[in-house]
């Protein structure tokens, strides 16, 4: 057997190939709000049955970091790719041969597996880097712009060219994507076994991984909630939809705000003002009266979203350099923000059987604070093991 010829995992080319990966591939689950809508006009679903899609297409995505945690060692990266993105391409040209509910889902399902091993990918390679805040950056601001211009121009397309367009269109991109696919890596780096690197313990990693998954409990529950806190509040529905779509820019300046800075000022001070922004953006929702009072926290709140991501998850990464530490947090991202959603019901219905009144949103945005302000030591006990190893290199 031939030795696999790596590439450098640091080179612009790579760099490209894992944005472009990570902005086009999770397409239909970004624009999942829209593409709802067209599944009641297009295909004469109930509002349900279109959530129900949206919902498998994203327990795919979190099931496959199953199947990926074993192929990863075991399997060329670049046939992994090259499948998950066949997969994607079939299911987006079968989706615009298929009329039956029950038979959609299951290809929405499996175009999910697909989407989820690709995602994964992108972590591992983004983990492996030499910048990995910078990496994440990138990741996260392809995702945005992409989010922003497509709830831009899709709900203007959608009527002219329908959902079979739109799918007709991401089968053409997902194609396409075999071209960068090539510039990722066929393989990880070297083990701790072989190199002699320290590697993180297990509890270590768990620490990690929760850190992580209560950070996007904490933004899945205050976010799933944003629009109807307004909306509790009198503010009109025209001005809501036009605060949302403003803050979603704010995204796009917090993710590339991470990339500019990257580790120019450590990772505590960035992660720490990222963690207190969001707070902070979560704080003003508070017995919300104004516009003026939502349109800053909006901004704030999305902003520091973008902007604290990287850094958090470029940290818990980098703890293992095999990968699967990354797997872990995709799964873990995935349960974060569908488990905040599920949560922060719950603890609605709580709070109106304690207070016997209406919805108490200040209930959600209390438990978000509550996992941010939990969320941030253990991040800070991983940049300890981050700030040892410095030191030990340092020593040897």
């Amino acid at each position: 057997m031939g030795t696999i010829k790596q590439v450098d995992v640091n080179s612009r080319a790579t760099v490209m190939a894992l944005t472009l990966l990570a902005t086009i591939a999770p397409a239909a689950a970004v624009l999942s709000p829209v593409l709802v809508g067209a599944y009641v006009t297009d295909m004469g679903f109930t509002p349900q049955q279109g959530g129900n899609i949206i919902a498998a297409e994203l327990i795919g995505a979190a099931l496959s970091s199953i199947s990926t945690f074993f192929l990863i060692s075991r399997v060329n990266w670049h046939k992994i790719l090259y499948g998950a993105i066949a997969i994607m391409f079939i299911g987006y040209v079968v989706s615009c041969l298929v009329s039956t509910f029950d038979i959609f889902l299951i290809v929405r399902f499996i175009s999910g597996l697909a989407l989820g091993t690709l995602m994964t990918m992108t972590i591992v390679v983004a983990g492996m880097m030499k910048d990995p805040e910078r990496a994440f950056g990138f990741w996260s601001l392809g995702q945005i712009v992409f989010a922003v211009i497509g709830f831009a121009v899709l709900p203007k397309l959608l009527p002219s060219i329908g959902l079979d367009g739109f799918y007709i269109f991401m089968a053409a991109a997902m194609a396409l994507l075999i071209l960068p696919a090539r510039f990722m890596p066929k393989k990880g780096v070297a083990t701790s076994k072989e190199t002699g690197a320290v590697t993180a313990s297990k509890r270590m990693i768990a620490i990690g991984a929760l850190a992580v998954f209560l950070f996007y409990t904490a933004i899945g529950s205050v976010w799933a909630y944003v629009e109807r806190i307004a909306d509790q509040a009198g503010l009109e529905a025209d001005a809501i939809g036009y605060v949302l779509s403003i803050s979603s820019l704010l995204g796009v300046v917090g993710a590339g705000a991470a990339t500019w800075i990257s580790t120019k000022y450590g990772r505590l001070l960035p992660s720490a003002a990222g963690y207190i922004l969001v707070g902070l953006g979560i704080l003003l929702l508070f017995d919300l009266e104004t516009i003026m009072f939502y349109t800053l926290a909006s901004l704030v709140f999305k902003f520091a979203w973008w902007f604290a991501a990287p850094y958090l998850l470029a940290s818990v990464t980098s703890l293992d350099s095999s990968g699967r530490v990354a797997i872990l947090v995709n799964f873990v991202i995935a349960c974060g923000l569908g488990l905040g959603h599920a949560i922060g019901a719950k603890v609605l219905t709580v709070a109106q059987k304690i207070s016997g009144g209406p919805l108490d949103y200040n209930a959600v945005l209390i438990f978000g604070v509550v996992c941010l302000s939990i969320s941030f030591p253990l991040l800070l006990m991983v940049f300890r093991v981050h700030r040892n190893r410095v030191q030990s290199s340092v020593k040897t």
